[in-house]
């Protein structure tokens, strides 16, 4: 682990690995780095892998605000301070929001985009205020306790199961409801960052039962690649390693290859 200190805040961050195009890799709401472990274990070997704990979370110092433009603000700085970019930005669940938003605003540092399993369907509902109120009321977790219960399928092991729970309930309620506490944004420009996203490589990674409408978000975009990960809940990641590094691998192809890439001034893979 390093420390990582920008704009204010010292960043828990895990860096390694070499090879591009590097891997920056975004925790989902109440979740850590830890989450993306088996991904850059599988995956440093060849590309650089960048995984952040986002303010409040892991060793990171709890400064707020906490809210997802801020995320995305501080990973474009915690990038430029590293020297990585452009790279895959890999979001699970809250984090592909904070990625759809780091793309809208520091594009040159977006390479392609990975959707884990993102709330799409609540984000654009107004779902996230509606979380945050309720966690800065009780002052805790708890009323997420059933929601998360709902991101476990039958075949989740037990201590991925006990570990995703007890690092989302263990959140301090100030910066688990400060994380969704801009949701109004999405609700707002949800399709429109979607659809700039669209524009990149971008792939839509689902657990069991997706947290987004894989045809809605088909209707909205032209190219998206949209993958289930079958016998996985929400953490599909965790529950699915091999899986998920293949579909990340397969990704990193996409990017190679895609000539959009090199219209945009992004180095292609030949240019390297």
């Amino acid at each position: 682990m390093i420390s990582v200190n920008v704009r204010g805040v010292a960043f828990e961050c895990v860096d390694e690995g070499h090879g591009d195009p590097p891997f920056v890799f975004i925790h989902g709401w109440c979740c850590d780095h830890t989450f993306w472990q088996p991904q850059i274990d599988g995956l440093k070997g060849d590309h650089r892998c960048l995984a952040i704990n986002l303010r409040g979370r892991g060793g990171s110092s709890a400064v707020p605000p906490y809210d997802t433009t801020t995320a995305a603000d501080d990973v474009a700085a915690i990038m430029e301070a590293r020297g990585i970019g452009p790279a895959i930005i890999a979001g699970h669940s809250l984090g592909g929001l904070v990625a759809l938003l780091l793309n809208d605003r520091r594009p040159e540092l977006v390479r392609g985009i990975v959707l884990g399993d993102s709330p799409l369907t609540a984000a654009g509902g107004g779902g996230l205020q509606g979380a945050s109120e309720a966690v800065a009321a009780a002052g805790s977790m708890e009323p997420m306790r059933n929601m998360i219960e709902t991101f476990f399928v039958e075949d989740t092991p037990h201590d991925i199961r006990t570990h995703a729970l007890n690092t989302m309930l263990s959140c301090p309620a100030e910066v688990a409801a400060g994380m969704v506490s801009n949701g109004e944004v999405f609700v707002q420009r949800l399709e429109e960052l979607i659809k700039e996203a669209d524009k990149k490589p971008l792939m839509a990674v689902w657990g069991a039962t997706p947290l987004g409408d894989p045809e809605r978000l088909r209707e909205m975009t032209m190219f998206v690649r949209q993958e289930p990960v079958a016998g996985a809940g929400h953490f599909f990641e965790l529950e699915q390693p091999q899986v998920t590094n293949a579909l990340l691998r397969a990704f990193v192809d996409d990017v190679l290859r895609d000539p959009r890439s090199a219209l945009s001034g992004t180095p292609a893979a030949g240019d390297r």
